[in-house]
C-alpha cells in the first residue's frame, strides 16, 4: 500500500514537473489562406532572441520555442512580404493568416494578414487597448477627454492582469502609437506589479529611448541630458557619462530609412571638420533586429 501511494505521489509530482515545463514553452498552430507554400519567418527583437523559420505544408505551419516573457512578434515571407505583426506569450496558440499577392512597380509584393488568433491573453488585452484607442482618437472629444479616456484604460488593463507585461509592451509602443504623457507612465509604472516594477527598471534606460512622451520631457533647450547606456555593435555598454564635458550630437537612424544614410554621409563630414574640437557623434539606432 505504500509503495502505491509513493508511486502515485511520484507520478503527480512528474506530472506537474511536466505541466510547468509546457508553460514555459509556446507552440504556434498556423493555417494559411492563400494560395502560398513557401518559407514563413517568426522573428521578435533582441531582447527576445527569436529568429525562426519554417516551410508552409498543405496550407499549414507551425512553431515551438521558450519565451522569457510575452513579446511582440512579426510574422514575413519569401521573398518579399507586409509584415504582420502579434504578442506572443508561452502557450498554445492558434493563427490564422491570409495572404494575396500585389504589385509594387515591377515586384511582386505578398500581403501577409492576421485573420484569427486565440490562444495569447496578452495579444487580446494589447489588441482591446489598441481598438479602444484608435476608437477614442477618432471620436470629437477634446484632446484631453481622449487622454483621460485612454489612460483610464491602460490604467484597468495594467492593474486587471498583474500575470501578464502589458505596461512593458504599452512602453514599447512605436513613438506615434504613444498618446500619454510623461506623468502618466510615471503614474501607471507606480501601479505595476512589484515584479513587473523590477523588469521595467532593467529596461528603464531604453524606455527613456524608445518612448517619445518621455524623451521629449527630458530634451528641451536649457535642459541638461539625464544619463543613459546602450549596447554599440559589439554588444559593449555605452554610457552617455563617458563623454562628459564634450560636445555630443545625437543621431537617431534606421537602416530602413533612406534620408538616414544621406545624413550619415554628412555626419562624417561635420565629425572630420570638428572632431578635433572635443566634438563627438553618438548614433543609436532604432532599427528592431540587429542584422538590419
Amino acid at each position: 500500500m505504500t509503495k502505491k501511494i509513493i508511486l502515485a505521489l511520484f507520478i503527480f509530482f512528474r506530472i506537474a514537473l511536466f505541466s510547468q515545463e509546457i508553460k514555459k514553452t509556446f507552440t504556434i498552430n498556423g493555417n494559411v489562406e492563400g494560395d502560398y507554400s513557401g518559407m514563413i519567418y517568426l522573428r521578435s527583437s533582441a531582447l527576445e532572441n527569436i529568429n525562426d523559420s519554417c516551410l508552409v505544408v498543405d496550407k499549414k505551419f507551425k512553431f515551438n520555442g521558450k519565451l522569457g516573457d510575452a513579446a511582440k512578434i512579426s510574422l514575413t515571407l519569401k521573398p518579399t512580404s507586409t509584415v504582420a505583426f502579434f504578442y506572443l506569450e508561452n502557450s498554445i496558440v492558434d493563427l490564422t493568416i491570409a495572404t494575396y499577392v500585389f504589385k509594387n512597380g515591377n515586384e511582386d509584393i505578398i500581403d501577409i494578414e492576421i485573420r484569427k488568433i486565440s490562444g495569447s491573453k496578452t495579444n487580446d488585452l494589447m489588441t482591446s487597448i489598441d481598438e479602444y484607442q484608435k476608437k477614442i482618437e477618432k471620436s470629437e472629444l477634446s484632446k484631453e477627454e481622449k487622454n483621460n479616456k485612454i489612460y483610464k484604460k491602460y490604467f484597468e488593463t495594467v492593474i486587471g492582469n498583474p500575470d501578464y507585461p502589458v505596461l512593458d509592451l504599452v512602453l514599447k509602443k512605436a513613438p506615434k502609437n504613444q498618446f500619454l504623457s510623461a506623468e502618466q507612465i510615471t503614474d501607471l509604472m507606480l501601479v505595476a506589479p512589484i515584479k513587473k516594477k523590477v523588469e521595467i527598471e532593467k529596461v528603464k534606460d531604453t524606455l527613456k529611448i524608445n518612448n517619445k512622451t518621455v524623451l521629449s520631457k527630458k530634451l528641451k533647450i536649457g535642459k541638461k541630458l539625464e544619463n543613459f547606456s546602450l549596447p554599440n555593435q559589439n554588444g559593449k555598454s555605452i554610457s552617455i557619462e563617458d563623454f562628459r564635458g564634450k560636445v555630443v550630437l545625437i543621431n537617431f537612424w534606421a537602416s530602413w530609412y533612406k534620408p538616414s544614410i544621406k545624413n550619415n554621409v554628412e555626419l562624417k563630414d561635420i565629425y572630420s571638420k570638428y572632431k578635433n574640437n572635443n566634438f563627438e557623434i553618438v548614433s543609436i539606432s532604432i532599427d528592431t533586429y540587429r542584422n538590419n
